[in-house]
């Protein structure tokens, strides 16, 4: 059934895994090119908003071409004054890495890595790297399942193993490492579940640990079910997904042990007002993260009388509640596809077709448009992945 939303989807995520850029923020994206694939970063200015157009780099693959973007909005990793940057291009299944000096900002090509046991095809697929930089993940939808690449000193990928999930081969849409380096998460949406796998510290490789079923809670069997992207908490112990359901705005969550994850849970959201399909992509807020605060969450919209935009939520991890607080509608000519991550008080939003748009977030938990407006990449062939570094939460 979950087959009807891969319009919807969010893929082909860009991955920074360095101290990069250090004393700046910068948003560095996937442009998901289908003839010759490439990065836009541009810098933020964290007291105004403004985007600035820094620089692009070609990846030396393909994307899909049609403005998929990635469930996760992954982090940076801190590695030291020499760091790696990684792009998946999804067009051609390989991983793309960038040598990043610190000091003068030179970026240099390393190369293009793949692995004929890994392999993309449509909608392609999502990465993320662990903390400590030394390993990364990436889900491939040709050959449905989950990479693992050790990341080596001089940021060329070594090939570890690949890996299918024990709930079944899916295209894993969602993927993440928790806070502490030691947990991999991956989302099955057509199973209605979400996967862990414990990381070995030394090797990279991965250990399945069972999944969380949310198709049995009465509210999924209701309304419908369908893990996307991922946030964690900051002690590693709960984990928020969206839900791409078209039947009801809600949000998912399950508890992170040393044994998989536990007790999946529904919320039902409120205060959404027309944002009320396909709550694609969680963010926690700095406050949410450490366990009590704003939650983010990005709805694509789609279906008759429902709109793209952002919902905010106030999550408490001590009481274990998700509450739905305010709406920020988002105009577009085409579902808006949800993408979104925050820093300091300005939210970052992917929108279609290749439009970047910063926002101010408010203490009501609306967002207001800086003057700057909607930012057009013309070297995005679509609606694009981004992510935000540093991260500041």
């Amino acid at each position: 059934m979950k087959k009807a939303f891969w319009a919807y989807l969010i893929v082909a995520m860009a991955t920074m895994v360095s101290t990069c850029f250090a004393g700046t923020s910068y948003v560095v994206t996937n442009n998901d090119n289908a003839s010759g694939n490439s990065s836009t970063i541009y810098t933020l200015n964290t007291s105004t908003g403004a985007l600035t157009h820094l620089m692009d780099l070609p990846t030396g693959g393909t994307g899909e071409g049609g403005g998929y973007f990635a469930t996760v909005g992954n982090g940076a990793a801190v590695t030291g004054t020499v760091g790696c940057l990684l792009l998946n291009d999804t067009g051609s299944s390989d991983v793309a890495s960038f040598k990043v000096n610190l000091t003068n900002l030179n970026i240099t090509k390393v190369g293009n890595y793949t692995n004929s046991a890994v392999f993309d095809a449509f909608p392609g697929g999502s990465v993320a790297a662990s903390p400590n930089g030394k390993f990364l993940y990436v889900t491939y939808g040709g050959s449905e399942n989950i990479g693992a690449w050790a990341v080596n000193a001089d940021c060329s990928l070594t090939f570890i193993a690949a890996y299918q999930a024990s709930v079944g081969a899916d295209t894993y849409d969602g993927i993440r490492v928790t806070p502490n380096g030691a947990d991999l998460l991956v989302t099955a949406p057509d199973f209605s579940s979400v996967e862990m796998f414990s990381i070995n510290q030394t090797t990279g490789a991965l250990t399945d640990l069972g999944f969380a079923n949310f198709g049995s809670l009465s509210s999924c069997v209701s309304f419908a079910c369908y893990p996307a992207g991922i946030d964690i908490t900051a002690d590693n112990q709960a984990a928020i997904f969206g839900n791409y359901s078209l039947l009801a705005p809600s949000v998912l969550a399950a508890q992170i042990t040393p044994t998989g994850l536990k007790n999946p849970t529904y919320f039902a959201l409120s205060n959404t007002g027309t944002l009320t399909t396909n709550d694609n992509v969680p963010f926690l807020s700095a406050a949410a993260y450490h366990g009590a605060g704003p939650l983010f969450l990005g709805f694509s919209g789609t279906g008759s009388g429902s709109q793209p935009g952002v919902v905010t939520a106030t999550l408490s991890e001590a009481s274990r509640s998700i509450t739905g607080k305010a709406n920020t509608p988002i105009s577009s000519s085409v579902d808006y596809q949800g993408l979104i991550a925050s820093t300091g008080n300005f939210m970052v939003v992917s929108e279609w077709f290749n439009i970047l748009q910063v926002f101010t977030i408010n203490s009501d938990g609306t967002l207001t448009p800086t003057s700057q407006g909607p930012v057009t990449n013309n070297s995005a062939s679509g609606a694009y992945s981004f992510f935000i570094y540093p991260n500041t939460r």
